[in-house]
């Protein structure tokens, strides 16, 4: 992959997250559980991580890797405007946080002090993928997937 600067995929997959009013999710949901996944893509041959497969499917139409293995998972609950994070292997950290919930899905800002800041709009049980830094030989990539 040669992307040099931080790469955002708003790969949000899917529809949207109902037909309810958006007032109705806000006021019931006080909570987003996102679960996050850390991934290596590289240029160099190997497998893909088995554990990959949903990510690999997203992926291979989009850039060119002939290896992807995940890193780390992790699952966290987090309250409207409540910051969570991961630190990457580069040793910088991935700050999210819930801002809103409205019926086409939660809007999460994603920071990496420094080099990223964006805000992704993601569907409940779908994925958003955030190229996040060159990682060795390849690319870091960060899956979010709320549940809510």
């Amino acid at each position: 992959m040669s992307v040099s600067r931080p790469l955002v995929l708003a790969v949000a997959l899917g529809l949207g997250a109902g037909f309810a009013p958006a007032g109705v999710l806000a006021q019931v949901v006080e909570s987003v559980g996102l679960s996050l996944t850390v991934s290596h893509a590289s240029p160099k041959p190997g497998p893909i991580d088995p554990s990959a497969t949903e990510i690999h499917r997203q992926l291979r139409q989009l850039f060119r890797y002939e290896s992807l293995r995940v890193i780390e998972q992790r699952h966290v609950i987090l309250r409207m405007q409540e910051v969570g994070g991961i630190d990457l292997p580069t040793g910088k950290r991935v700050e999210f946080c819930p801002l809103s919930l409205t019926a086409t899905g939660v809007l999460i800002a994603v920071e990496i002090p420094g080099t990223l800041q964006t805000d992704v709009r993601v569907p409940n049980r779908k994925q958003v993928v955030i190229g996040v830094d060159s990682y060795q030989d390849g690319k870091l990539i960060l899956t979010l997937q709320p549940d809510y």
